[in-house]
């Protein structure tokens, strides 16, 4: 007879089967614990049970709540909180105390997660600084912080809460007073080897192609430059955005395009590569903030990288000598630190990247995830 495990639930608003933290989280987790999901679309794979909230119930803003926006108003937060059709579509599908632990991903699940009732707790791993999302706006400000705020007074009453970089967990603690362990986005470790430098170099940006990363920038860094080419590689956000960023490499020979990959064959594919290029101005202070998932494939890749001054992604690099921080954010910054790249020092970029690669992996990262379920469960 198998030994009776506890059972720990993975919660996320996201689609879980491409959404690399939750992804970890149950490799993490599942070799210990009964794990289940409950998130978009459908079940990762090796998950014991999985809860798909339908894609016509995925939206946050109640459109069976008459006069929604005054809840809002109102500070009913709870209430208007139930009423979100993801929330709801949740609730009805999984049972309450049908878990001993939940993991909330991101804090727009924590309430939730109470309100499942697990038998031991909660843990809290927000992805972001949230009191900043979505956006700055009149109705966000009037409307929508305050509603963060009643969310994080809900993460207040989680038994720990981790999240993605030391910055954030900083300001958590220094506004909210709200004490985070940070796991980063690491990847896992990859075993392979930094592959021979190639003339012209090969740079590479992997990712999302939401506009408002303003991946633009990095295709104008590349005009005029000789001894290099740039291949995007992303997911598209919808918006036409792909086709707007076509549209403006047409006519440079060292800009492409190619097809995505499955996230499991993304860290192989990007091996082929040189360098791992991200330059991401601080519009806002996620942005500001970011130590985002590409950061650690590019390192898992064996590549060197180029970035913006970013300070969390900068300490990396800068720490572990991966590659070359702009001076700024301009598009002639960045072109000047893709040109001071060579051969040799590529070379030793990808070496030291290979140095780093388990040090820097998931593996180590996450050790604070497995230290907060066993204490819950203490």
């Amino acid at each position: 007879m198998r030994a009776m495990k506890n059972s720990v639930l993975l919660l996320c608003f996201s689609p879980l089967r491409r959404d690399p933290r939750v992804l970890r989280q149950l490799r993490l987790l599942r070799e210990t614990y009964d794990v289940a999901t409950c998130g978009f679309g459908p079940a990762p794979d090796g998950v014991e049970e999985h809860y798909e909230i339908p894609d016509a119930r995925t939206a946050w803003w109640p459109t069976d709540l008459k006069y929604a926006g005054a809840y809002l108003a109102a500070r009913q937060f709870a209430r208007f909180y139930r009423h979100e059709p993801r929330v709801k579509a949740a609730l009805e599908l999984v049972p309450k105390g049908r878990f001993d632990v939940i993991l909330a991903n991101d804090l727009n699940t924590v309430p939730l997660a109470l309100l499942l009732e697990p038998h031991r707790g909660v843990h809290a791993d927000l992805h972001e600084w949230e009191p900043r999302l979505p956006g700055s706006g009149i109705n966000w400000r009037l409307l929508g912080l305050p509603y963060s705020g009643w969310h994080l007074r809900q993460a207040q009453r989680a038994s720990s809460v981790t999240t993605v970089a030391p910055g954030i967990a900083a300001a958590y603690e220094r506004e909210y007073g709200l004490s985070s362990a940070v796991v980063t986005n690491a990847a896992d470790y990859a075993e392979q080897e930094p592959q021979p430098v190639a003339a012209p170099l090969r740079l590479v940006h992997s990712g999302g192609s939401n506009p408002a990363r303003r991946l633009d920038l990095m295709i104008e860094a590349m005009r005029g430059v000789e001894g290099a080419t740039l291949e995007f590689m992303l997911m598209s956000t919808g918006e036409g955005a792909i086709d707007a960023l076509k549209k403006q490499a047409a006519g440079m020979d060292n800009v492409t395009f190619r097809d995505p990959v499955p996230y499991a064959d993304l860290v192989p594919t990007l091996n082929a590569y040189d360098v791992g290029v991200f330059l991401l101005p601080p519009t806002n202070y996620n942005y500001e903030m970011a130590l985002p998932n590409k950061l650690y494939e590019y390192l898992q890749a064996r590549l060197g990288i180029v970035i913006g001054p970013s300070p969390e992604m900068a300490r990396v690099v800068r720490a572990h000598r991966l590659g070359v921080v702009s001076e700024d954010f301009t598009v002639e910054s960045f072109r000047e630190a893709i040109r001071a790249l060579t051969v040799a020092t590529v070379r030793e970029f990808k070496q030291n990247s290979h140095r780093a690669a388990g040090e820097l992996s998931s593996e180590m990262a996450a050790r604070p995830w497995v230290e907060a379920i066993e204490a819950i469960l203490r």
